[in-house]
């Protein structure tokens, strides 16, 4: 049976000995550096799957921005009237054609994948124009510019393939180190 994280402080009570495994298994760590969450899922832990996103979302953001993105899930569920995942494109066009907000056409279809992070910040938002079309664009957008600050983590064929070296990355090697909860994030590098 797996180990259990429910919750971000288990995750840190395990934080030494996840280091150790990943220090001892070379091309874990690398593709740890690509998705940290399934990395630990390889080595035998198991994550509450209703607390899973707001671990990553931590790791990845800190911990102000995951609770913002936590607190904007909750709004947008409210207002659609049940869960979507802003960060999954063809979902979030199945809840705009849904709300009317797009065109329910066989033609070409928009964009609805979240803005890409890149160095300096995220790229704008296809969805920027319809910010007036429906109230649940205001939380949708801003989710979407919060979790665009830092770049996602590989899905989970692309870590298979880094895990395998089916892919190479230009790392070689992977350090870290533990560090406690800093109260003004943004003030160190993560």
């Amino acid at each position: 049976m797996a180990d259990q994280i429910n919750t971000f402080s288990d995750l840190q009570a395990r934080a030494g000995v996840i280091l150790a495994r990943l220090n001892a298994a070379p091309a874990v760590a690398i593709a740890a550096a690509t998705n940290p969450l399934l990395a630990v899922e390889h080595l035998g832990y198991q994550f509450n799957p209703d607390t899973r996103t707001g671990i990553g979302d931590r790791i990845r953001l800190g911990p102000t921005a995951a609770e913002k993105l936590a607190e904007l899930r909750t709004a947008i569920a409210r207002l659609v009237d049940r869960q979507v995942d802003p960060d999954d494109g063809p979902a979030v066009r199945r809840l705009l054609i849904d709300l009317g907000v797009l065109p329910c056409s066989d033609g070409e279809e928009p964009d609805t994948d979240p803005p890409r992070w890149q160095p300096g910040g995220a790229g704008p938002d296809p969805l920027e124009p319809l910010r007036d079309r429906h109230p649940v664009m205001d939380p949708l957008l801003e989710y979407r510019r919060i979790s665009a600050r830092r770049p996602r983590f590989a899905p989970p064929q692309a870590f298979a393939a880094i895990l395998s070296g089916a892919v190479t990355t230009p790392l070689t090697a992977v350090t870290g180190r533990l560090q406690s909860p800093d109260p003004e994030p943004g003030t160190h590098p993560r």
